[in-house]
């Protein structure tokens, strides 16, 4: 990449009123940026990616035969194909869970219990979740 112009970012820190711990983690995060070398459209990407992956958020894929939607209270039942949203979980605990696919096993209390079908260790059995948290398959 180009140099970075670290005044400029400074500024526009200070204009965004952006947390200072924040502020260093950027300029930590952007002097490893610096010696990377790639086209404009692939830096973007890759930064795009890495915000994603940094927040234990998946890079979900869905085959061209499939459509999901969101998933609401009310539209889900027992046996409906669901995936956790690949952004339902920050840190840890979504990297784990976030695009992990099974089906509902129940709904208690507006809860819908999941149990994986995915293949992926670990298995998820009865873990509870809120519709807002799934997409559902529809086809």
């Amino acid at each position: 990449m180009s140099e970075v112009n670290y005044d400029w970012v400074k500024q526009q820190f200070v204009a965004a009123k952006v947390k200072k711990g924040v502020g260093l983690a950027v300029l930590d995060m952007l002097k490893a940026w610096e010696p990377v070398d790639l086209k404009p459209e692939d830096a973007k990407d890759a930064l795009e990616i890495l915000a994603r992956v940094a927040l234990g958020h998946a890079l979900v894929t869905t085959p061209a035969n499939e459509i999901w939607v969101p998933g609401a209270p009310g539209q889900m039942k027992v046996g409906d194909i669901v995936r956790i949203k690949h952004d339902a979980f920050n840190g840890p605990a979504g990297a784990g869970l976030n695009g992990r696919v099974g089906s509902i096993a129940a709904i208690r209390s507006g809860d819908i219990i999941f149990n994986s079908t995915d293949g992926q260790s670990p298995k998820i059995e009865g873990a509870h979740y809120r519709p807002q948290q799934l997409d559902k398959r529809i086809s």
